[in-house]
């Protein structure tokens, strides 16, 4: 599988993202500039689905819009980020909502049931998905469709297959905002390598891992739970000392 290695950043995403766990060290702060799914991202990593579950459990994170029958005046927006919509579909119809994107990039669309999700541009034109899966999240949401969109100043037109029961619980979550550092670890002692890494929201190539600060990636016996042998001239505990 084909990663990018070089490094990218994100924007902090607040609470609500903090909730997901720390941010990796270096990343804070950083503006990305990634606008495109990065190349051999077959499914989304746990890191993004589980953040769009903790909407779920958010009650102030649940918004109620009406979807129309196609695109009409009436038809509500579900642009706000870090929400949890709860969407009322049209009986036995698919329904459509607006979307502007906050940033550019590469959205995903979690949806509670598995029903079709199309996306088109201001002048109608469909947009083709990039990446969409089934997931298995520990909520409610069970597929998720990844599109890029560029603009920033588009009200993207989003449908949604027809619903059972006509209501639809749906997250969108931008893939650069939900990224996670993973570092090889080419011996297999359970620590990285900090010099060859993936920053991704996918899940990783194999032989990537979250733990880091491993000084010898060639040797497994060197890692930072090593016992120190004194006197060898090797740290294997990669503490940078020869003699603890």
């Amino acid at each position: 599988m084909k990663m990018t290695m070089r490094t990218l950043g994100s924007a902090l995403l607040g609470l609500t993202l903090a909730a997901c766990g720390p941010a990796m060290e270096g990343e804070e702060g950083m503006q990305d500039q990634e606008q495109t799914l990065e190349a051999g991202c077959t499914q989304l990593g746990s890191n993004i689905t589980s953040h769009a579950c903790t909407h779920q459990n958010i009650s102030t994170d649940h918004v109620a819009v009406t979807a129309t029958s196609g695109l009409t005046s009436a038809t509500p927006s579900i642009s706000t980020t870090h929400k949890f919509y709860d969407v009322t579909m049209p009986a036995g119809l698919a329904g459509t909502v607006k979307f502007r994107p906050s940033a550019a990039g590469s959205w995903a669309f979690y949806v509670s049931q598995n029903v079709s999700v199309t996306v088109k541009d201001s002048a109608g034109t469909t947009i083709n998905s990039v990446l969409g899966h089934s997931v298995s999240s520990g909520c409610s949401l069970v597929k998720a469709a990844v599109y890029d969109l560029t603009s920033t100043t588009t009200d993207y037109q989003v449908t949604f297959g027809a619903a059972s029961g006509n209501l639809l619980g749906v997250v969108p979550e931008r893939l650069e905002d939900n990224r996670v550092r993973f570092y090889q670890d080419a011996d297999n002692d359970g620590y990285g390598n900090n010099s060859v890494s993936v920053y991704t929201a996918c899940v990783p190539p194999a032989g990537y891992i979250l733990q880091r600060n491993d000084c010898n990636d060639a040797n497994a016996s060197i890692k930072p739970s090593a016992t120190e042998i004194v006197g060898n001239s090797v740290d294997e505990n990669c503490n940078g000392s020869l003699t603890n």
